[in-house]
């Protein structure tokens, strides 16, 4: 059943224009910021763009409009439910309030790594035409193999990917405090730039999630600059953060959708 549950709620996202309109144009973003960067004469051999730095400049540039694509999208989730009133539909089928969550969960996650690899794959393409791939090199000292770079670029694709599960949570979750889908996803924005915005401004970036979705694909930038990158804050501030985000937004979702009256 949860299986069933899942797909149609994949189903539902996919049938709509929204998820294609938004991954449009955050791909055009990422394209234009890539041929823009790239395409601009270096004035130095300092300042010449490696391929991994404009891959990850591009796709960095990408993910920042694709959060708020998640969250317009997982806003939606429930208030579009609520406000055509097909949330009814739930009492006469053979599921429990807490299997919607998850699948509406997955099947907003599943389109964010769809999101995530649509990007990375256009930023791969887009480097190897504008300037190509190979070993970093800096004043003719090798610093990165070909090989090493593409391990480190799966690497902050991985952590990227985890970083998105409480987004999709904590997109869903307004969905479910508002009658009006309008009203959801302003909200949910308003919450995302605010959130993010105050952790960097307070300088206390690694205790939101936010901050951490960016810090990966930042490390490549690094790398392909030549210059000293690090895992090890993704790997314990990162990921520990997210797995505490994810449980408490999921969690909190859950409990709000069982407390709810939906027979009205």
């Amino acid at each position: 059943m949860i299986v069933e549950l899942c797909r149609q709620e994949g189903i539902k996202l996919l049938t709509q224009k929204y998820p294609y309109l938004l991954l449009g144009i955050v791909l055009a973003v990422e394209a234009a910021y890539m041929m823009a960067i790239g395409l601009t004469p270096a004035k130095t051999s300092l300042h010449v763009v490696t391929a991994p730095q404009l891959f990850a400049e591009g796709v960095g540039w990408g993910l920042r409009f694709g959060v708020y694509m998640l969250l317009v999208l997982g806003a939606m989730g429930f208030s579009q439910e609520f406000a055509l009133g097909t949330v009814k539909t739930v009492l006469i089928l053979p599921i429990r309030r807490h299997q919607w969550v998850a699948a509406k969960l997955a099947a907003l996650i599943v389109l964010a790594w769809g999101m995530l690899l649509a990007s990375v794959v256009l930023g791969i393409v887009l480097a190897a035409v504008i300037v190509g791939w190979g070993d970093v090199v800096r004043s003719g000292v090798l610093l990165y193999s070909l090989g090493q770079v593409w391990s480190h670029l799966l690497t902050a694709t991985g952590l990227t990917a985890l970083f998105l599960l409480p987004v999709c949570a904590f997109a869903l979750l307004a969905g479910v405090y508002f009658n009006s889908s309008g009203a959801a996803v302003g909200v949910t924005l308003v919450l995302g730039i605010v959130v993010e915005s105050a952790a960097e401004m307070l300088d206390q970036g690694r205790w939101v999630f936010f901050h951490h979705l960016h810090v990966p694909f930042g490390q490549i930038v690094k790398l392909g600059k030549g210059l000293p990158f690090r895992w090890e804050d993704s790997l314990t501030w990162g990921l520990a953060v997210g797995a505490v985000t994810f449980a408490v937004f999921a969690g909190w979702l859950t409990v709000r959708l069982q407390r709810m009256d939906i027979t009205e």
